[in-house]
């Protein structure tokens, strides 16, 4: 909770908590994470071991290592933060596409139709990641691809989205009924003079 506060405090308003985040799942960077280990660890210190154990071969397989963890630490900050935050007030889709370029998009909850979610597949049925789509009222339509546990985050947006409604008519309906009351009373004043 505490990184998510650091990382997606400038996607927030003023007291707005997250209370959901459906990020992808962790197997959609394994494959890369093999590369760098393979590349970027496992092939420069092999050949350190087995024979090219010189200093100036130490010092390539050390900076071809540290490259190679830069490489997985970009790997997986962009993992971390495709995400869509789920809010009081409405659902945050937040793609990063780089160390200086982000997109942001806010759907408030009264703009959604519809959540949806497809999983297909033998190992996503197995590790519980499918693709979760957002379905909003201007037509546009947002999907995180192989996301961690999409029925459980479709049940979660669903629940909130239903909160935030029944919040919401309650406000207009305490709202309107102060209104009413006082165009009743207003009138009632001017009707008795």
């Amino acid at each position: 909770m505490i990184l998510q506060k650091v990382i997606f405090s400038k996607h927030l308003e003023g007291g707005e908590d997250v209370l959901f985040a459906v990020h992808k799942h962790w197997v959609k960077i394994l494959g890369s994470t093999l590369e760098i280990a393979f590349f970027g660890f496992l092939i420069p210190w092999g050949l350190y071991v087995i024979g090219l154990n010189t200093e100036l071969f130490f010092w390539v397989a050390v900076v071809w290592s540290a490259m190679a963890y830069l490489r997985f630490l970009y790997v997986l900050i962009d993992w971390y933060t495709d995400v869509w935050l789920v809010t009081g007030m409405s659902i945050i889709v937040i793609e990063w596409k780089g160390f200086f370029t982000n997109q942001s998009t806010r759907i408030g909850y009264e703009d959604i139709e519809g959540v949806a979610y497809e999983i297909n597949g033998f190992f996503a049925t197995v590790l519980g990641y499918g693709d979760l789509m957002l379905k909003v009222m201007s037509g546009s339509n947002y999907e995180i691809k192989s996301a961690i546990k999409p029925r459980k985050a479709e049940l979660a947006i669903m629940r909130f989205q239903d909160e935030y409604v029944n919040n919401r008519e309650s406000m207009d309906s305490s709202n309107l009924k102060t209104l009413l009351s006082e165009m009743v009373a207003r009138h009632m004043r001017e009707k008795n003079r």
